[in-house]
C-alpha cells in the first residue's frame, strides 16, 4: 500500500510511504484533520499486518484469503503514529473514514461474517453477514468508542453536532429505515448477470443519520430505483445531504432524464445514469435529483457542490453504458468514449446547491480513466483516479520529467480544476482533446513527427483551410508551438486542427504545447515525448463487428487494394495479391533515424516493400494470405475478415489487438 503527499502545487513529493504486510492491502479511504494527520481505512489479508503497541482491537487474518479491515495514522511528515486492525475475529472491509473535531476515528464498511463485534448500547443486529458496520476509536487508536453493526456503508460526514452520516448500497432489502423517511422501502428489483442466466436483487441506496453514540438512527431511508449504487455523500451546515452515484432507468430525477443509450452487446448488462441528489435535513423530501457526478461529492463554505463523474463503457450497474449527459453537450463526439478506442473518460462539476443546475464542467478525457474520489481545497476540485493506460491529458507541473510511455502504464492519475478562474472570453480557443490522427485514440506521449488532431472549439476558420504543403507553420490565423518550435499544420477549422509534431531536440522528453488563434491562445497542454509511438490509419467509415466475441468490434484499416481501391466488405483483397497499409508515429528524419523500421506480420502475411509516402507517413505493403473462413459460422460476415498482426520492433501496430481486412474466399 502507497501513500503519497504533494505540495500544494503537484510538483513534489512531500512524502512517500509504503505500509501493509507481506500478502494485500488495499487502502479504500483516507482523511486529514486540521493538524495535517492523515489517516487511513482499507482491508488486508497479511496475516503479518504490522501493527503498533495497543492496536488489538482485532485480530489478524488467518489465511491469505481471510480479509481484516485495519486503520492507520500519519503525522504530517508521513511518520507512522499507530497502524491496528479492526472488527475483532471477523473478515471485513473497512470503506470509509472520518475523524471528528476532537481526533476520534469513525470508520465504516462491511462485515463479511456473522461475527461482527457490537458494544453495549449501540445499534446492533443478530446476524452481521454481509451487513454494514459502524465503529469509532479514541484518538490514540488503541480504545473503542463504540462498534455498531446493520448500519454504516461507503460513505461518511460528520456535522457540528457529532452526528453521523452514512450512505451506501445493499442487495439486502431489510436496512433499516425510520418511519416519514423519503423511501421507507427498499425496492425489491432482480437484476441480470452476465450471460443473463442468472438474476439476483440489484443494489440499493440508502441515507442514514446516526446519533453521536451510534445507537440511535435519527433518520433512514431508500433512495433507490432497485438498482442504485451510492458514490459519494456530503452535508452542508443546514443538515441537507448529497448522495451521487449511477442508476439505472427510473432513479426518481427532479428534471428529465437523458435517453439511456441502446445495448450494443450482452457485454452492457446496463445503461445507466449518474446522480447528484439532495434531501432536506429530515430526509423527507428529496429537494433535486439531476444527472450529473458519479465519482464523489463536495461542499465549499458558500454551499456550492461539487462532483466527479465518469462516462464511458463496461459491464455491471456502475459500469454500464453512460448515457450521453447535457453538463457533457458541449465536447466534441470525437473525444467521448466509444467503446473501442476510448472506454471510460473523467469530468468534473460545479453545481448550484439551491436548484442542482450546473455552473460548470471540465471534462478531462483519456481513454480508460476510472475516478475514485474527490477533494476540495479552497474552489479547487482535486480528482484521482486509476487508469490502464499512459493516454491521459497532461497540464501543468509534472512529479517526473520523464513520461514515455516505456515508464508509464497501470497507475493512478490526479488532477485539479480551479473553478474559481473566470470563464475564457468568447471566441477564445477551447481544446477538448488531443489524439493520434491515424486513429484518433488519445495522445499519451508522441513522437516527433508524429500526426496528430485537436478537436475543439473556436480552433480556426469557420470554413476549414488545407494546407499545400508539409513546411507550413501558420495557417488562417492558426500556430502550434511545442515550446519555442513551430509545428507543421496541415489543416485547420473552427473545429480542428491537423498538424506534425516538431522534431524538437531529441531526445528531449516532454515539451508544452501552445494553441494560438488570431493572438489568443488556448489552456496549454504538456506533451510527453518518446521514440517511436506507431498507429495505423483506420478507415473511419468502416466497423468490424462480432457480437458473439466483441460485441464491441473493431476499427479497420485505411487499405488500399492491388489495383488502388479502398479494402471493403464490398471490394475485398484477392488472395496472394499485394494490399498496402499506412503507418504513423514513426521517426523518419534521416538525421534521426538512418533506416526505415522493420516490419513483421503473422498468419500468413508477408511484407513486400515500405515507402516513405511523406515526412510523416509510411506506407507498408503486404502479400494477402490464402485463407478459408468457412460456410454458415455466422463468426464473419462474407467475404473473409481476416486479423492482420502488424508489428515492429517487437510492438503491435494500432489501435486495437485485432486489425481486420477483407479477403474474397
Amino acid at each position: 500500500m502507497l501513500v503519497v503527499k504533494l505540495d500544494p502545487q503537484a510538483t513534489k513529493y512531500l512524502y512517500v510511504r509504503y505500509l501493509g504486510g507481506s500478502v494485500f492491502e488495499s487502502a479504500n479511504a483516507i482523511a486529514v484533520d486540521g493538524a495535517g494527520n492523515t489517516y487511513i481505512a482499507g482491508v488486508t489479508t497479511s496475516p503479518d499486518f504490522p501493527v503498533t503497541p495497543g492496536g488489538n482491537l482485532g485480530t489478524a487474518p488467518t489465511t491469505t484469503t481471510d480479509t481484516r479491515s485495519f486503520v492507520i495514522k500519519l503525522d504530517p511528515n508521513g511518520e507512522l503514529m499507530f497502524s491496528g486492525l479492526v472488527g475483532g475475529s471477523a473478515a471485513s472491509t473497512a470503506q470509509a473514514i472520518a475523524v471528528t473535531s476532537t481526533g476520534q476515528m469513525v470508520v465504516s464498511g462491511t462485515s463479511n461474517a456473522s461475527s461482527f463485534p457490537a458494544t453495549p448500547g449501540a445499534y446492533s443486529v443478530p446476524d452481521t453477514k454481509n451487513r454494514p458496520f459502524l465503529l469509532e476509536i479514541d484518538p490514540t487508536g488503541t480504545k473503542l468508542v463504540f462498534s455498531a453493526t446493520g448500519i454504516g456503508g461507503s460513505a461518511i460526514a460528520l456535522d457540528s453536532k457529532g452526528n453521523i452520516y452514512v450512505a451506501g448500497s445493499t442487495t439486502k432489502l431489510d436496512y433499516p429505515t425510520t418511519a416519514g423517511a423519503y423511501q421507507t422501502t427498499l425496492p425489491n428489483s432482480l437484476v441480470c448477470l452476465f450471460p443473463c442466466q442468472i438474476s439476483s436483487q440489484g443494489p440499493n441506496q440508502y441515507v442514514t443519520k446516526v446519533d453521536a453514540a451510534g445507537s440511535k438512527l435519527i433518520y433512514s431511508t431508500a433512495l433507490s430505483n432497485g438498482n442504485t449504487t451510492n458514490a459519494g455523500l456530503a452535508v452542508d451546515q443546514a443538515g441537507d445531504v448529497y448522495v451521487t452515484g449511477f442508476a439505472t432507468e427510473g432513479y426518481p430525477y427532479t428534471v428529465p432524464a437523458p435517453a439511456l443509450p441502446q445495448s450494443r452487446g450482452p457485454s452492457d448488462y446496463y445503461a445507466v445514469l449518474p446522480f447528484l441528489s439532495k434531501l432536506d435535513p429530515a430526509a423527507q423530501n428529496l429537494l433535486f435529483s439531476v444527472p450529473i457526478g458519479g465519482a464523489g461529492v463536495q461542499l465549499d463554505s458558500s454551499g456550492a457542490v461539487y462532483v466527479g463523474g465518469r462516462i464511458g463503457y463496461g459491464p455491471g450497474v456502475t459500469l454500464g453504458v453512460t448515457a450521453k449527459l447535457p453538463a457533457l453537450a458541449s465536447v466534441p463526439t470525437a473525444c467521448l468514449p466509444n467503446a473501442l478506442l476510448i472506454q471510460n473518460s473523467v469530468y468534473v462539476a460545479q453545481a448550484d446547491a439551491a436548484s442542482g443546475n450546473t455552473l460548470g464542467t471540465q471534462f478531462i478525457g483519456g481513454a480508460n480513466l476510472n475516478p475514485s474520489a474527490v477533494a476540495l481545497a479552497g474552489s479547487t476540485l482535486w480528482i484521482a483516479a486509476a487508469t490502464s493506460s499512459p493516454s491521459v491529458p497532461f497540464a501543468g507541473a509534472f512529479l517526473s520529467s520523464d513520461l514515455r510511455a516505456s515508464n508509464l502504464g497501470a497507475g493512478a492519475y490526479l488532477g485539479a480544476v480551479d473553478f474559481s478562474q473566470p470563464q475564457p472570453p468568447a471566441g477564445t480557443p477551447q481544446i477538448g482533446c488531443l489524439v493520434d490522427a491515424a486513429d484518433f485514440s488519445p495522445l499519451g506521449p508522441a513522437t516527433h513527427l508524429q500526426l496528430l488532431t485537436l478537436f475543439g472549439s473556436g480552433l480556426g476558420t469557420a470554413v476549414g483551410i488545407s494546407a499545400t504543403d508539409n513546411t507550413t507553420t501558420s495557417l488562417g490565423g492558426v500556430s502550434v508551438m511545442f515550446g519555442s518550435v513551430p509545428a507543421v499544420l496541415l489543416y485547420v477549422s473552427a473545429t480542428q486542427i491537423n498538424f506534425a509534431v516538431p522534431l524538437i531536440g531529441y531526445p528531449q522528453v516532454s515539451a508544452v504545447m501552445q494553441v494560438t488563434v488570431n493572438g489568443l491562445n488556448a489552456q496549454p497542454l504538456v506533451v510527453p515525448l518518446e521514440g517511436g509511438s506507431p498507429h495505423l490509419f483506420i478507415n473511419g467509415s468502416e466497423t468490424y463487428l462480432d457480437t458473439l466475441s466483441n460485441p464491441n468490434g473493431y476499427f479497420i484499416p485505411l487499405a488500399l487494394n492491388a489495383d488502388g481501391s479502398v479494402n471493403a466488405p464490398s471490394n475485398p483483397a484477392q488472395p496472394g495479391s499485394t494490399i498496402s497499409v499506412f503507418v504513423n508515429g514513426f521517426i523518419l528524419n534521416p538525421g534521426l533515424q538512418n533506416a526505415l523500421p522493420e516490419f513483421t506480420a503473422a498468419g500468413g502475411w508477408i511484407v513486400t516493400g515500405i515507402t516513405q509516402t511523406s515526412p510523416f507517413i509510411l506506407q507498408v505493403d503486404l502479400q494477402v494470405p490464402s485463407v478459408f473462413c468457412g460456410v454458415g459460422t455466422g463468426s464473419s460476415p462474407p467475404p473473409c475478415s481476416v486479423n492482420l498482426p502488424l508489428m515492429s520492433g517487437g510492438m503491435a501496430i494500432g489501435p486495437l489487438p485485432g486489425e481486420y481486412l477483407y479477403i474474397s474466399q
